[in-house]
């Protein structure tokens, strides 16, 4: 099984055509001039290019941008069309699934929650399936380029495949049977990657040469992109959960101390049962009673964000990018935990400068936005495969408007 998207596109004309949208998306609006100056193109090249993408439904004109009074030729500026297509993005967590649909400027348009269905893989998938087609003919005035399904465990982006330990999936190839149950085609990834190229696409990523994206909430998780473009090593990416952080909470693998068994947040919840700060183990009544002002749930808040903030840290030190970005709801909820968190980085790391800490800019948002920005990103460099889209069994397929 494989990744359902079929090859790209090759050779110059594609590879023309991604560099002028490039520069439109981080420069634009933009003259046809501009673009060439831009991108080192003739005039030619840039009409020809700009003319298919105009075709296709991914820019267009703005003429009400010509400055008034301008004499000679009108520089009329090119600009992403955003109201054409969309990106559908699928989160699966362990306890919740997220589903949405994004805009070519990562804008999420819309997005829906439902508990993650328990039982086999196949039944999961095909229960998810439903929820997204009733959800997307909703939108059936866009155009939905594909799924981007996103998720914890181990991801073989290339074969489609997921393994997801804690849902009890082996070997599931996912992303052919989301696409065979809902027709569309399918790009699987890991979460924590699909995060930080959200980051890459629409956040820090355009402005510094390299990013530590790091993910905290059930499970822990970093990335790191140089130039644009995210390392993933052999197998797909690294893994952080056992990462040395101090604390004596046990993991399931024998040692004490890692990363996510200290961090996560049944970790929490079950130690504020024990100690008699709520009646069930909940991180959401961990989080209440702290904002109630019960010392004992704001302490566990305060240490678990103190092991975080030591854990980047560390991972900065042993990186050294240009900018770290933070996401997650173990950083995010409660947002009065941050200066712990960056207190407790300013006195582990020992490269200077502790200013480089940011967080993600999509809030709660984030886990379907970061599903959608696969298909996205493949957009993005691929443009001119939208010229002949793959076929789809449902639902029907909508041509973009010529223009």
């Amino acid at each position: 099984m494989t990744d359902t998207l079929r090859p790209p596109r090759t050779g110059v004309r594609a590879a023309n055509a991604a560099a002028v949208l490039a520069v439109i998306r981080r420069e634009g609006p933009l003259s046809r001039a501009a673009i060439g100056e831009h991108t080192g193109l003739s005039m030619p090249t840039v009409s020809r290019q700009v003319a298919a993408l105009i075709e296709i439904g991914l820019l267009r004109e703005f003429p009400e941008l010509v400055p008034a009074g301008a004499i000679g030729r009108p520089r009329v500026p090119i600009d992403l069309d955003d109201t054409v297509f969309a990106a559908c993005g699928v989160h699966i967590g362990v306890s919740t699934t997220t589903y949405g649909l994004a805009d070519l400027r990562g804008n999420l348009l819309d997005s829906e929650e439902i508990p993650t269905p328990p039982g086999s893989a196949e039944d999961a998938l095909a229960h998810i399936a439903g929820k997204v087609r009733s959800f997307l003919r909703r939108w059936s005035r866009r155009t939905v380029v594909g799924i981007g399904l996103a998720s914890g465990g181990l991801v073989d982006t290339e074969r489609g495949l997921l393994d997801h330990e804690r849902l009890g999936w082996h070997r599931v190839p996912a992303a052919d049977l989301l696409h065979r149950a809902t027709g569309y085609p399918v790009h699987l990834d890991g979460h924590v990657a699909a995060m930080a190229n959200a980051e890459l696409l629409f956040g820090w990523g355009p402005r510094v040469s390299s990013l530590l994206y790091f993910y905290a909430r059930e499970v822990v998780g970093m990335v790191l992109a140089v130039d644009g473009s995210l390392h993933r090593g052999p197998g797909g990416g690294g893994s952080i959960a056992h990462l040395p952080i101090g604390g004596d909470t046990r993991c399931p693998c024998g040692s004490t101390g890692c990363l996510e068994a200290t961090v996560a947040d049944r970790t929490v919840a079950e130690n504020a049962v024990r100690q008699g700060v709520v009646a069930e183990p909940d991180i959401r009544l961990v989080r209440a009673a702290a904002r109630a002002g019960e010392p004992a749930a704001q302490r566990l808040l305060a240490d678990r964000a103190a092991a975080l903030g030591r854990a980047v840290g560390l991972l900065r030190d042993a990186l050294n990018p240009d900018r770290v970005v933070l996401g997650g709801q173990a950083i995010t909820d409660p947002a009065e935990r941050l200066p712990d968190l960056l207190h407790a980085f300013a006195t582990t790391t020992t490269l200077p400068g502790a200013d480089i800490v940011s967080v993600t800019r999509f809030g709660p948002t984030l886990q379907a936005t970061a599903a959608c920005t696969g298909l996205l990103n493949r957009l993005f460099d691929h443009p001119l495969d939208l010229l002949e889209p793959a076929p789809r069994s449902e639902p029907p397929a909508r041509k973009a408007p010529t223009r």
